[in-house]
């Protein structure tokens, strides 16, 4: 096709003079009837092109935010499980202090996204609660639910979101960690072992005698006079 156009082009050049106006019209119209085809193929091979890269770059980009949001819901998870355990409290108080639904935290603990500013609210409430835990769950919610100076509430006050008020008021739980057991060595594990069956063989598979039959009863023997004098 290109090269039929490019003939009849060099033609309309031969056959009529460059001082004609009807010349240069020919020429002009030829001209762009010829370059009209390789115009328009480059176009659409660039928008192909164009197009399978979007394709490929937008492929990456959701496995990659894929990835990302998984690993964002375990750590939501894990937070508000810890702040249910810290803390005490019911789903319905909890879904108080983000000012949702109780659903919508049935719905961050199974994995679905949380937005960024319900995910900081969480992980301050958490930090709060870290801070002054006093190493059990119904302390911690009685000491959030009674009234201090001035009539405040730490659980009110964690609802509108002054959670350094709540630090100074309660104070640090100083909750004391618990002393992590060593391994025991291979050798001392050894020794504490339970002995083998084939060890006490003799000792389980010795039968029991029963004296079948009347009893004697036990006397309690008498020293006669001539052992006395004796």
């Amino acid at each position: 096709m290109t090269s039929f156009l490019i003939d009849k082009v060099s033609a309309s050049l031969r056959g009529t003079s460059s001082d004609s106006p009807m010349g240069y019209q020919e020429r002009q119209q030829t001209a762009s009837i010829t370059v009209f085809p390789s115009l328009e193929k480059t176009i659409t091979n660039k928008q192909t092109s164009d197009w399978d890269l979007r394709h490929l770059l937008n492929r990456t980009t959701n496995g990659f935010t894929i990835s990302q949001t998984d690993i964002y819901s375990k750590t939501t998870q894990s937070a508000l499980n810890e702040l249910r355990k810290l803390s005490g409290l019911t789903w319905e108080q909890l879904a108080r202090l983000f000012n949702v639904s109780r659903r919508s935290l049935h719905f961050w603990a199974s994995g679905q996204p949380i937005s960024r500013f319900n995910e900081e609210t969480l992980h301050r409430l958490l930090g709060t609660l870290q801070y002054i835990n006093r190493g059990s769950a119904e302390v911690n919610r009685k000491i959030l639910l009674n009234s201090y100076h001035k009539a405040q509430i730490p659980f009110d006050l964690l609802v509108a979101g002054r959670y350094e008020d709540v630090k100074n008021l309660l104070g640090y739980g100083n909750v004391s960690k618990r002393h992590q057991l060593m391994p025991l060595s291979e050798e001392e594990s050894t020794l504490r072992k339970p002995h083998k069956p084939d060890e006490l063989v003799d000792a389980l598979q010795d039968p029991v005698h029963h004296n079948v039959g009347r009893s004697h009863s036990i006397r309690a023997a008498r020293s006669s006079k001539r052992d006395r004098k004796s």
